[in-house]
């Protein structure tokens, strides 16, 4: 499949429904922790990168198979699904079809808009990132497109606050030495005062990132800054659920699917397919051969990432 893809294993939303709005990489961001590598197509514009009815084909397809079995369906990219032009549209037409919550991760660069913010505003859930609130942070760690500012992401999203009828779900990405300093946490801790979400998840470095030096902040140092930050904020753990593993043959393209958005587990690609893990390693082996994947070991855990 070219757009959808999974269910994967989110540790945040269980078993998530993919739809990829964007070509590889193209984001206004160029985040040091990205699991996807660098950015690529650096864009601010908002377009129909993607023919809609190429994504709804497959989509709808997806939806109305009987063997997906998933948790929330999740519009994302590889990079910045608000990028999309239209996003509403295919949330529109997906709700029509199935009754699984709808979520949307963003990085929120873009809510100050107001077509964005009536598209996001079709959701039930929605999981926007704040990594800093403050520019120099924001610099350091998310690296944005030129014009892009801190303040106006915070202020958007007090906006969307007040608009966005469902859940939001602010997750926080920190990273040792970058934006964990006590400055940086209490700015976080204003603007989370200032955003008012349903909750905070606060995560770290969890899979190979854009940059080497990009490193993950302990649990414990997690939870002390989860306390800190106060009630609604919570630590993202890993998440354990498993789909039924079913007895289908392999397709060596399904696994490529999942690695070229996120680098993977054998146990992570297991579930996603609902594949014995024995033949997940056995395709592996062929890939890596090929040369076609590769191990990434980060934090002494064995990742797969392409090559």
């Amino acid at each position: 499949m070219s757009y959808c893809f999974g269910p994967v294993r989110s540790r945040r939303l269980g078993l998530s429904l993919g739809v990829d709005v964007l070509p590889r990489k193209s984001c206004n961001l160029n985040c040091i922790y990205c699991e996807l590598g660098p950015t690529l197509k650096y864009t601010t514009e908002i377009l129909e990168y993607v023919p809609i009815e190429k994504i709804w084909k497959e989509l709808k397809e997806t939806l109305t198979s009987s063997h997906k079995k998933f948790d929330y369906l999740t519009f994302t990219a590889s990079g910045e699904p608000t990028l999309y032009s239209k996003l509403g549209e295919l949330i529109s037409r997906a709700k029509e079809l199935s009754e699984k919550p709808v979520t949307i991760l963003t990085n929120a660069t873009t809510v100050m808009i107001p077509k964005v913010r009536e598209s996001l505003c079709k959701a039930d859930i929605l999981l926007p990132s704040l990594d800093a609130a403050t520019q120099d942070t924001f610099l350091k760690v998310n690296r944005p497109a030129p014009n892009i500012k801190i303040e106006d992401i915070i202020r958007g999203l007090s906006i969307l606050r007040k608009e966005f009828k469902g859940q939001i779900w602010l997750e926080i990405l920190l990273v040792r030495d970058i934006n964990d300093s006590t400055k940086e946490l209490l700015a976080l801790k204003q603007a989370i005062n200032i955003i008012e979400p349903d909750k905070v998840q606060l995560n770290t470095v969890a899979r190979p990132p854009a940059e080497e030096f990009a490193k993950a902040i302990s649990q414990k140092r997690l939870y002390e800054i989860a306390e800190f930050l106060g009630p609604t904020t919570e630590v993202i753990v890993n998440y354990s659920k498993a789909l039924k593993q079913g007895s289908r043959q392999l397709i060596e393209a399904e696994i490529l699917e999942v690695l070229k958005r996120r680098p993977s587990t054998v146990e992570d690609l297991a579930i996603c397919l609902g594949i014995k893990k024995e033949l997940i390693e056995k395709n592996i082996v062929k890939l890596i051969k090929k040369q076609i994947v590769k191990y990434c070991p980060h934090n002494n855990i064995p990742f797969i990432c392409i090559n």
